[in-house]
C-alpha cells in the first residue's frame, strides 16, 4: 500500500479536464481512481486481450478492478488465467461518510459518517463468486481499504430515499493481499473455537448469516476448513490440521 501514491492518483482524477465535479466522469470516481492507482498512465487502460478489455495490462499482468458482483469476472477469467498473471481488485468501504446536498442550491447540507462499515469478511464472502479459480497460482486478490464520502441529494417531497450520486474515496488505510490460499489464515480471528458453527463464525467476525455463510462456502473451497460434524441441523467445521475432518462435497 502507497498512500502517497493513491493520493496522487485521487487528485489527478479529480483534477482532470474531464472531471467537472463528483458523478461527471465516464465511471464511477472509486473504480477510476484505483484504476489510476494500480495501472498508471493511459498506455495500459483498457487494453483488448482475448476477446475481452482489461481494465490494466502491465508487466505484472492484468488487473481487473471490480467493485461489485466479483461473479460477473467469471468468464473474463476463465480466458485470461490460462494466459496470463491477474490481479482483481475489490475494495471495501470499511468508512463511508454520507454527504447530503440541497437539490435547490447544490450547497452541502450535512456530512455524517453511516454506521455501516464493510469488513474484509463481506469481501472474502464475494469470493464465492469466483470460487473455481481460487487457488489458481495466475491468480491474486487484493482488497483496498478505504474510506469514502457518498454524495447525494437530499430526498424532497413525498420521496423517502436521497438519490445517490457518486461515492468518492478520501483515503485508503490499508490493503489485504490474497496470493495463495494460506493468506487468508491470518484473517481469521482469535476466540475462533476449535470446531464453530456459521453462526459462531458470524458473532465473532461481525457479520450477518448470509455473509456468513458465503464465508464458510469459501473457505471450504479454498480448502482452510472442513466440516468435522453437526450440531442438531448445523454444520460443524473446523481448520484444517486442527481436528478430524469428514468428507464432504462443497
Amino acid at each position: 500500500m502507497d498512500k502517497l501514491r493513491f493520493e496522487e492518483a485521487r487528485r489527478k482524477l479529480l483534477e482532470s479536464p474531464q472531471s467537472k465535479g463528483i458523478g461527471t466522469l465516464a465511471e464511477k470516481t472509486v473504480h477510476a481512481v484505483l484504476k489510476e492507482y494500480y495501472g498508471g498512465g493511459e498506455e495500459n487502460k483498457e487494453i483488448p486481450l482475448g476477446g475481452f478489455v482489461a481494465d490494466v495490462v502491465s508487466e505484472d499482468g492484468v488487473i481487473e478492478i471490480q467493485t461489485r458482483a466479483l461473479y460477473r469476472l467469471e468468464r473474463k477469467l476463465e480466458t485470461l488465467l490460462p494466459l496470463c498473471r491477474v490481479t482483481v481488485v475489490y475494495p471495501i468501504e470499511d468508512r463511508k461518510y454520507l454527504l447530503d446536498i440541497d437539490p435547490d442550491s447544490g450547497e452541502l447540507v450535512s456530512k455524517r459518517l453511516s454506521p455501516k462499515r464493510l469488513k474484509i469478511w463481506h469481501g472474502i464472502a464475494e469470493l464465492y463468486g469466483i470460487r473455481k479459480y481460487l487457488g489458481n497460482e495466475n491468480l491474486t486478490i487484493r482488497f483496498p481499504v478505504l474510506t469514502v464520502e457518498e454524495t447525494r441529494i437530499r430526498a424532497t417531497g413525498k420521496k423517502r430515499r436521497a438519490d445517490k450520486i457518486d461515492k468518492l474515496p478520501a483515503e485508503m488505510t490499508d490493503e489485504i493481499v490474497i496470493r495463495r490460499n494460506e493468506d487468508i489464515l491470518p484473517l481469521i480471528p482469535e476466540g475462533l473455537p476449535e470446531e464453530f458453527t456459521s453462526a459462531e463464525f458470524a458473532k465473532l467476525c461481525r457479520i450477518n448469516a448470509d455473509t456468513a455463510g458465503k464465508c464458510i462456502r469459501v473457505l471450504a473451497v479454498m480448502g482452510m476448513i472442513c466440516e468435522c460434524g453437526k450440531q442438531g441441523r448445523c454444520k460443524v467445521w473446523t481448520i484444517k490440521d486442527k481436528g478430524v475432518c469428514t468428507d464432504t462435497n462443497q
